[in-house]
């Protein structure tokens, strides 16, 4: 259930709160992981509602606080923990975020109290989620579809074997071609396909949806047949 790593938006440590105000309305999160040398360094979680109360009540610190100073102790989790335990470990610790690790000590994802909630008991739908198809045919080659929809199962749709040994998502895929979370319009080809991200929640937030299509080969002009 966890956002893997190559979808988490980080800030590192010496960025300012002025930055990090910054990311986080562009981003749409209101917690963002802190780093140091490099994304297996976490040194803690970053919440907006601290940022806002330093920008309301001295907003001169804003540009002078770190990240750092002012993250939150990191809740660290084993990848293999099951989802029951992991709820009842972030209700005692009244924590709402956890970074998952792997067996070998390196950060695997990241996982939130609504991910755990919402694989336990389904998902949970408030004013700002809309139900999203996991397929959506716009025309003849070319879907809207969910961007947690499965490379297995859109590789099924084009008759294309999609595989990939970091991500197994069309969204995953999507962001890990660009190298950085993809925004409305951006695109890569993979294999035969075009992947477009189309919606995004809020100003520039999580992918909802991508359109995949066949990728348009060039006319080849036949040879004149023998007369």
């Amino acid at each position: 259930v966890m956002v893997p790593r190559i979808d988490i938006a980080t800030i590192t440590s010496d960025s300012s709160l002025d930055a990090a105000m910054t990311i986080f309305l562009s981003s749409g999160y209101s917690r963002l992981p802190v780093t140091g040398k490099n994304t297996d360094d976490i040194l803690g979680i970053l919440y907006l509602k601290d940022v806002a109360k330093v920008l309301h009540e001295t907003p001169t610190r804003m540009k002078e606080k770190s990240a750092e100073e002012l993250a939150r102790k990191a809740v660290f989790v084993p990848e293999s923990k099951p989802l029951k335990d992991l709820l009842q470990d972030m209700q005692r610790s009244s924590t709402h975020i956890a970074v998952v690790i792997d067996e070998y000590g390196g950060v695997a994802g990241l996982v939130t109290m609504e991910d755990v909630i919402e694989e336990l008991v389904g998902d949970i739908v408030d004013e700002y989620d809309r139900e999203i198809p996991d397929v959506e045919q716009i025309e003849e080659g070319v879907y809207r579809v969910n961007a947690r929809f499965s490379l297995f199962e859109l590789g099924e749709l084009f008759e294309l074997e999609l595989e990939d040994e970091d991500v197994d998502s069309v969204g995953g895929l999507l962001t890990k071609e660009l190298g950085r979370l993809p925004k409305a319009g951006d695109q890569v080809e993979v294999n035969d396909l075009e992947l477009t991200a189309d919606r995004v929640e809020g100003r520039g937030k999580r992918l909802l949806t991508v359109v995949a299509r066949v990728k348009l080969k060039p006319a080849v002009e036949e040879s004149a047949s023998d007369e």
